[in-house]
């Protein structure tokens, strides 16, 4: 489907962003200084709050004013960036374990995790009221009104569960915010100072494509073959 083949898209080019730095070591280090870990440590933690932020921006605008479309594509984007997050959460939990540090809340990672998923669903429900009013007619000439008809009718309910999930979603990222917010500046304490330096220009970095990911933004660079 064409939504999938964009959703692959938006993927490919965040990656390809991300293998034009040379992370860790463009943000300021040097390669004899720490371990491995500790030497990601900046630039995961700036992935994951930049991808974090911009994912929330998107969701935060007047959906239900946008088409089916726009919805799922809003919905695919904030769910890929914060997979983005949740990721690195996962790697700097791991690694900082072993280094002995405190740098990822595991109620952070269960947060995110469940967050994902329900823009996964919000993704389905707004494809599949897409995928219906594209192939009504089609679907008519084929099977018959009565089975349209019985498309058009969930599809209404899925239209009903999506309201639903998406003020359930906002609610939580609403009422999260300030924990997520304090989280996030707790474990920045816990750099050193030339790390949190590489952090800070690791964030503007990663701010900066993420942000033109979004259709709203005058940067907003789309997909190109």
């Amino acid at each position: 489907m064409k939504y999938q083949k964009n959703k692959t898209g938006m993927i490919d080019k965040v990656k390809r962003s991300f293998l034009r730095m040379t992370s860790p070591f463009e943000f300021g280090t040097s390669r004899r200084s720490g371990s491995l870990a500790s030497i990601n440590f900046p630039p995961e933690m700036a992935q994951r709050d930049a991808a974090y932020t911009c994912a929330l921006k998107l969701l935060r605008v007047n959906i239900f004013s946008r088409t089916d479309e726009e919805r799922r594509n809003i919905y695919s984007l904030a769910e890929m960036l914060i997979g983005i997050s949740l990721e690195k959460a996962n790697c700097i939990h791991r690694a900082a374990r072993n280094e002995r540090r405190n740098l990822e809340y595991p109620e952070m990672i269960k947060f995110i995790s469940l967050v994902r998923n329900l823009l996964g669903t919000l993704g389905d429900l707004a494809d599949y009221q897409h995928y219906i009013d594209q192939s009504e007619d089609d679907m008519a000439a084929f099977f018959g009104s009565k089975v349209v008809s019985n498309f058009k009718i969930s599809d209404g309910t899925f239209s009903n569960s999506e309201i639903g999930i998406y003020n359930l979603l906002i609610g939580m990222l609403d009422d999260a915010e300030s924990t997520v917010l304090s989280s996030q500046a707790q474990t920045r304490k816990l750099l050193t100072k030339t790390e949190l330096e590489r952090y800070e220009k690791a964030y503007a970095a990663y701010l900066a494509i993420f942000e033109k990911l979004d259709p709203d933004n005058p940067r907003f660079a789309p997909e190109t073959c």
